[in-house]
């Protein structure tokens, strides 16, 4: 069996393991459903170590890997969130891990040895501290959009949410900032520039001032109101941020 062969059957594996989660969380089967979620993570980490001693670098250098991560890291959040989030929350955690994941199906996986400009602590430091931002935020979004009945009624649950959504956000925040000066870092060493002109970095600006922003609004009575909407259209930005960027534009990050 060769080394690609085991990369190719960990991930499948784990998609299976990701499936399984999602089917026992639905039917009510939550220690299931939480086993298969560790076992996935367990199935990614052997997906990563093979690829890393392929590459002999970080393996976090190509769109495949890129993907994976934030369903690894999106996994990580539901099973971090696991008693303070509903149990269709999980689920759609879960489920956008799973998308995240399929694309091992969409894209043909050959392993390369990443570009010079790659070979530095920063990058590898850089890329999954951001996708942890995205995931937290994702968990945030996913929270408003179960708010949003309980928002239209001004019911006491919209208020439990509320609290949550600040929360991830915060954390995410946290997550952006040291990825953003880690990418900074990296940049200039790759690049010569702390900061370029380039679709990527203007989103990552955007992205940091919105959720900066959001951590304040429960300070101004005006705006509290548009709260919950605020983190819907957050999963919207992300989204732009991440694939928007990275498909559809002349970026410097585009795969």
């Amino acid at each position: 069996m060769t080394p690609q062969l085991i990369v190719t059957i960990s991930i499948y594996i784990g998609i299976c393991l990701l499936g399984v989660s999602i089917a026992a969380s639905a039917t009510g089967h939550h220690r299931a459903a939480t086993a298969a979620s560790y076992l996935y993570l367990l199935a990614c980490a052997i997906f990563y170590a093979i690829r890393a001693w392929l590459k002999e670098f970080f393996p976090f250098t190509d769109k495949i890997e890129s993907f994976v991560i934030l369903s690894v890291l999106l996994v990580v959040c539901a099973l971090i969130y696991r008693k303070k989030i509903s149990n269709r929350e999980f689920v759609v955690l879960h489920v956008l891990a799973l998308a995240s994941a399929c694309v091992v199906f969409i894209f043909k996986d050959i392993i390369r040895y990443p570009p010079m400009f790659l070979y530095t602590v920063w990058y590898p430091l850089h890329v999954p501290v951001s996708f942890a931002a995205y995931a937290f935020w994702l968990v945030a979004g996913v929270s408003a959009v179960f708010a949003i009945p309980a928002w239209f009624r001004n019911e006491p649950e919209s208020q439990e949410r509320s609290s949550l959504m600040t929360e991830a956000n915060r954390i995410g925040f946290v997550f952006f900032t040291v990825a953003m000066l880690f990418g900074g870092i990296w940049g200039y060493l790759a690049w010569g520039a702390y900061f370029l002109w380039d679709p990527k970095l203007h989103w990552a600006v955007i992205l940091w001032l919105f959720y900066g922003n959001l951590m304040h609004i429960d300070r101004l009575p005006k705006l509290r109101r548009w709260k919950v909407p605020l983190y819907v259209a957050g999963i919207a930005m992300i989204l732009v941020a991440f694939i928007g960027t990275s498909f559809f534009s002349q970026s410097i990050h585009r795969f």
